[in-house]
Parts: C-alpha cells; structure tokens; sequence
C-alpha cells in the first residue's frame, strides 16, 4: 500500500510562505520550486524514524538557506538603527516608532522586465513617513542607482479624503536600500494615509531607460500614532535691545519627532528699518542644551560641528510685524529639563552702503569696510552673460568676510554716468573661525582662497567696463547677536 506522509503539504506551504516575500536570484528560485515539488510528490511504502528524522533535519536546513537569504537580501531599519546608535545625534523618533511597534510590512512586492520592487517596512506618524524601497534585478542583487525619483518616478502620500499631503524623496543616507521619506511641517491630521507609488521607467539620464510597470499602493493606519500625540503649552517672553520679541507657545510630541512652536514679533523702530516686505526676511538662531550646558542640538548656528536634529520648519506672517514659527526635532528631552536659548537672528533692512572705485586701477586688491562686513575686490572683467545670451557684462571679482548674512543682501550698480544696473552675487560660501564651544562667533567668508575662486559681483548689461564704478548694498540682512536669553523647559 502506498503511503503518503500528511505532513508534506504542511511544510510545503509552510516554506512557500518563508519563501514568497524574498527575492532570489532565478537560479535559486527554480531550486527552490523543485525541492519544494519534491518534498509532496513522494509516495513511499515505509518510513523509519531515522529517515523521518533526516527529512525533517533537510526541511530544517533548507529554512536556514532562506533565512539566510532573507538576512542578505531584505531591508531593515534594525541596519539603520544600529548605525544610528553609533552616532553622536541617534534618530530616536525612528527608534520610538519600532518600540511603540508602528513599523508595518505592507508586502508590497512588484516585478516587471526582470526588475523587482520590494517594500517590506514603512513607519508613519504626524511627523513623517519613511519607507525602506528595494530595487532587485534578475540575479537577485539589489541596484541602488537604477530608480530616480522625479518626474517620471513619484511616491505620493494621501489622507483618508484622497487629498494630496506629501510626496517622497530618497533620502540617501544607506545603499542598504532606497530611504524614502517626507517630513509635514503641519503635522498631519487624518486617521489614514496612501502611499501611492508610481513607477514607469528605471536608469538614469546617461542610459537606456527601461520601461515598465512597478506601480503599488497601500495604507498606514494613523490611529495608533496619534494617539501618542502630547501637547506641551510654554511660557517665556523676551524683547531684544534692537526690538524683536520673541515668545515660546508649544511644544507637540508625536512618536517621530517634537514640533517647538515660537512667534517672534517686531515693534514700530524694527518694522522702519524693514519696511514693505523686508521684515518678513528673517532667520532665527537658537540652541537646546542640558542643565550642565551640553548641547542637545542648534539652529542656524556658527559654531563648529554643532548638532544638527532639525528635520523640518515652516514659518507664516499672522500680524504686521508677526511672524509664527515651528520647527520639528527628531526628539528633545521629556524625563529632565533642559534650556532652550536665543544665540542671534536676522532681518532684511534697508541698508545704503556703498563702494565706489576705478575698474581698471583693480591691478592690486582693494579692500572696503562696510559695518561690520569686509569685501576685498581683486579684479575687474568683461565676461559673457549668465543670463541673456550673446551679451556681455561686466563682473567683479571678490572675497568676502561678512559679520551679517548674506541670503537677502540686495546690490545695485551706477556707472560714471549715474546709470544705475541690476547685480547678482555668485559663488560659493564657507563659514570660518567658527568654535566648537560658542554659538555666534566666526563669519561667513565669500569664495575661496585656497582654490583661487572669488565671489563675483555679474552687473548685468554694463558693457564695456565703466571708468568709475559705484555698487551700493541697498539691503543688508542684518544679523543681531546680542540677545540675553534662555528658558529652562521640562521642569
């Protein structure tokens, strides 16, 4: 009588199952899918213990090898996690979201023209959305540069009414897998989200794009997250000695990270050295540290090798002179207290300065002192335009060292005529004497030295060079370092 053991269709589903979420190579698959076969379709009269027992130690061995594979060839935040721990600012939001067991396995496993896209973890609260994408070719490797997120390539993110909130990026960061996320400054509101992936073509501009159908969708249940939601209400006020006052609101904690909420007000003096829209121009600097003064982490500081957790802020006019901020850290301390303390801030405003030297005498350096900024011209040229084609403009060539900051500096030139002519600045910018235990020391130095690539002032138009040259800062993005403040928090 032939006998067949009832356990075989068990295993052989079992291991289907280990097996149907991996991607290995073809070769691999087809031994599988034999073994597999294999093990139902045998018919034998008789089985001893021993046999029974050296079966089972093969069905043992083979989910070892799929294991193994699975180890090798599956993403897993637990990588990241680990090279986190390692460094000196960890990601604890990512790591929160895995305690708090808010990772999910939407199996999302997608194959087309020998290509598969496999997600295996996706994490999502108010704060962000972050998904490990891997991209897999016919042998089963992982290709970390065939995707490119674009125009064509788009990860969208959507609420439980089908409202577009975010789109994903690649983060980088790993060529374990693709790092996709997207950060809300608004923390999101919603019970649901979709992530709706829409993938036609993969390689990059310098080859043959390949064409296909990599598309998915699937949901992240937002109820678990929000529920951890915890709103903290502040108090502190400070008004500058040049008039800025600033005032602490809020602070949210949600699983992936704390969203601080400040607003910062301008009185009558501030808001006419800043008129029209200029006093919307502002950047604030500002640290959290420890009771004992260590770092927690900065904003916009000057200081060397500072902590950086910001992943995200947003800030809105709500008054003339108002200005509402947020800004979203991967964590601040909720067991002990800790200081947050204004280090400096800046403003657009109207500023005059000016420059006024002959073009052609540029054969040695010319150095000019401007408040506290210093500008060295080194030379004088006629180059051809940036910007409208065929046409020729003159460019002066410089280094700077600039107290203030110079993301809303405004130039205008006047020839010997009184002719005035629209100017851009362009190069590159490094920060120098910075400290490493001092948040407002050091200066933003314009071009470089070393490579011998100055800053470059493009007058647009003025063509040829004129025999007396005048550029005038018309604005100066005004940088006050002498505020006094700090507030202790978490008491």
């Amino acid at each position: 009588m032939n006998y067949h053991d009832p356990v075989d269709p068990i295993l052989k589903q079992f291991l289907k199952s280990r097996a149907q979420d991996l991607v290995i190579p073809n070769t691999v698959e087809n031994a599988v899918g034999y073994a597999l076969s294999s093990l139902s379709d045998q018919n034998m009269k008789k089985r001893s213990f021993l046999k029974r027992w050296r079966w089972a130690a093969a069905a043992v061995a083979f989910l070892f090898v799929l294991g193994a594979v699975s180890i090798l060839t599956v993403p897993t935040f637990a990588e990241v996690f680990r090279s986190l721990f390692a460094k000196d600012n960890p990601d604890i939001g990512l790591m929160r979201a895995q305690e708090l067991g808010l990772v999910i396995n939407p199996h999302i496993k997608v194959k087309d023209k020998g290509y598969t896209l496999v997600i295996n973890e996706a994490v999502a609260d108010p704060t962000r959305v972050t998904i490990a994408l891997q991209l897999f070719d016919e042998n089963g490797r992982h290709d970390r540069h065939k995707l490119a997120i674009g125009e064509a390539n788009k990860i969208t993110i959507k609420d439980n009414k089908g409202n577009l909130v975010g789109s994903m990026y690649d983060m980088g960061y790993t060529s374990d897998f693709y790092y996709m996320v997207d950060f809300f400054s608004d923390p999101l509101k919603t019970d649901k989200i979709t992530i709706e992936g829409s993938i036609g073509s993969l390689g990059q501009r310098s080859e043959t794009l390949i064409k296909g159908n990599w598309d998915f969708s699937f949901d992240i249940d937002m109820k678990k997250a929000n529920k951890q939601n915890k709103i903290e209400e502040l108090e502190g006020s400070y008004t500058t000695p040049h008039g800025m006052t600033v005032t602490l609101k809020r602070l949210t904690r949600m699983v992936q990270g704390v969203r601080f909420e400040l607003e910062a007000e301008l009185d009558d003096a501030a808001m006419a050295r800043s008129p029209g829209d200029l006093w919307k121009k502002q950047m604030l600097s500002f640290h959290f540290e420890t009771t004992d003064g260590q770092e927690i982490h900065s904003v916009n500081p000057r200081k060397k090798n500072y902590r950086d957790s910001l992943m995200t802020s947003d800030h809105r006019v709500i008054g003339n002179g108002k200005m509402h901020w947020s800004y979203t850290f991967k964590y601040l301390p909720e067991d002990k207290p800790y200081r947050f303390v204004l280090d400096a801030y800046s403003v657009a405003e109207m500023d005059g300065n000016k420059i006024s030297f002959r073009p052609s005498k540029l054969t040695k350096p010319k150095t000019f002192k401007i408040m506290n900024d210093r500008l060295e011209l080194v030379r004088a040229s006629l180059e051809k335009s940036q910007v409208n084609k065929g046409a020729y403009e003159t460019v002066i060539s410089f280094y700077g060292k600039m107290d203030n900051e110079i993301m809303h500096e405004e130039w205008r030139a006047f020839d010997s005529a009184g002719k005035q002519y629209d100017v851009s600045a362009v190069g590159g910018s490094s920060f120098e004497n910075t400290l490493t235990d001092h948040w407002r020391e050091g200066y933003i130095s314009m071009g470089d030295r070393r490579a011998k690539q100055p800053y470059e002032f493009r007058i647009m138009k003025l063509d040829p060079i004129p025999e007396e040259l005048t550029l005038v800062r018309e604005v100066v993005d005004k940088r006050y370092k002498d505020p006094n403040w700090s507030v202790l928090l978490g008491k």
